[in-house]
This record gives C-alpha cells, sequence and structure tokens, in this order.
C-alpha cells in the first residue's frame, strides 16, 4: 500500500501483513533485501503477527515486499 502526501510517497502495510525483523543489523549489514523490506521497516500497528526470515535464500527472499520507487 503506498499513500501519497504532497510530492512523497510514504511506503506502509496494511495491518494484517507479517512483519520481520529482517537477517543482519545495521553495524553488520542486512541480507540482500532486508535493508529496505517494508516488513521489517514499515511502521508497526499495536498489534500484529511476526515471521521468521527464511535459512536459505536462492535468488531472493519470497516474503520480500520492495518500497515504491519514484
Amino acid at each position: 500500500m503506498s499513500m501519497k502526501k504532497g510530492n512523497q510517497i510514504m511506503n506502509t502495510l496494511a495491518n494484517d501483513i507479517a512483519r520481520c525483523n529482517g537477517s543482519g543489523n545495521d553495524t553488520e549489514g542486512w541480507r540482500e533485501g532486508c535493508e529496505t523490506c517494508l516488513r521489517r521497516t514499515a511502521p508497526r500497528p499495536e498489534v500484529y503477527s511476526m515471521i521468521m526470515p527464511p535459512q536459505i535464500i536462492t535468488f531472493e527472499c519470497e516474503y520480500l515486499i520492495e518500497p515504491i520507487k519514484n
């Protein structure tokens, strides 16, 4: 889901989409896709479901939700 506010596009997710903490961190780096994945970066509602990142990724994460690019 994408909401426009003036010229700025804000990327958000519906409350019923599971969130993920990703694999990695800001210091050591993120697994490819995790740094910008909306499951990790979108604001989290008061109550939400969590998923674990897959242990093995062949090409790209099956749970990846990429932000909309201008």
